[in-house]
């Protein structure tokens, strides 16, 4: 029986830490919206304000907005990366539910003798 309640117990921890993790992305989410506009506003506002050819005016908007661009990548990556991590807590959860369901199951063949 203890076995039972470590599973639970451990279900319980997964619960909580999915709940977290979802919280955590629409954290994420929020930042890199924010850093992808003010990529875009920051490039808009260095072409526009370009002097030169339209694809030189391009080239002068992505040195000068270096920065943000890598800012607003990483932001992303950390998007995906939480997203993948909520995929692997809800694989976790699934586990431990078959893992319980087993256990429960030994336990109701043990207790009617069949084992």
């Amino acid at each position: 029986m203890a076995d039972i309640q470590t599973i639970v117990n451990q279900l319980g921890k997964l619960s909580v830490d999915l709940d977290n993790a979802v919280d955590l992305l629409c954290e994420i989410e929020e930042i890199a919206v924010d850093a992808e506009a003010d990529y875009k506003k920051a490039f808009a506002e260095a072409f526009e304000g370009g002097i030169g050819p339209v694809e030189s005016r391009k080239q002068q908007a992505v040195i000068k907005c270096d920065k943000l661009y890598r800012i607003s990548g990483k932001a992303q990556a950390a998007v995906r990366k939480q997203v993948q991590h909520l995929r692997a807590l809800h694989a976790r959860i699934e586990v431990g539910r078959t893992i319980q369901s087993t256990a429960r199951a030994e336990i109701a063949l043990t207790n009617a003798g069949v084992r």
